[in-house]
């Protein structure tokens, strides 16, 4: 497991710094915060956010799956807004992972 720090995304246009996803990145939520998440692996990846929110009825919200399409052509992104209901009521954090795991597979948690 690996804590993201949140980069800010200032007004000169810096571009935020990724490095490589582990088994399981936690980051914090909330409004204008992403995770941002590179691909140039040959393989579509699948990056889902844990559903850790306890629903009224006592159920825990089910899982959010995104998918980054193939990106050894062409360097693919995706943009995932880190909604407060991802968090775990624990630890305040949400956590998100990738399959399959590759070195090529890099994200960066950002706040605009």
């Amino acid at each position: 497991m690996s804590l993201r720090t949140t980069q800010v995304i200032v007004p000169a246009g810096t571009a935020p710094t990724f490095s490589a996803t582990t088994a399981s990145d936690t980051m914090e939520v909330g409004d204008r915060l992403f995770a941002v998440y590179r691909s140039a692996h040959s393989a579509t990846v699948t990056v889902t956010v844990l559903g850790e929110q306890v629903l009224e009825n006592g159920d825990v919200a089910p899982n959010k799956s995104y998918t980054l399409a193939i990106g050894s052509t062409t360097m693919q992104e995706k943009w995932i807004p880190l909604f407060k209901s991802y968090h775990d009521a624990t630890t305040g954090l949400a956590t998100i992972t990738c399959s399959p795991l590759d070195a090529t597979i890099t994200m960066a948690v950002v706040r605009r």
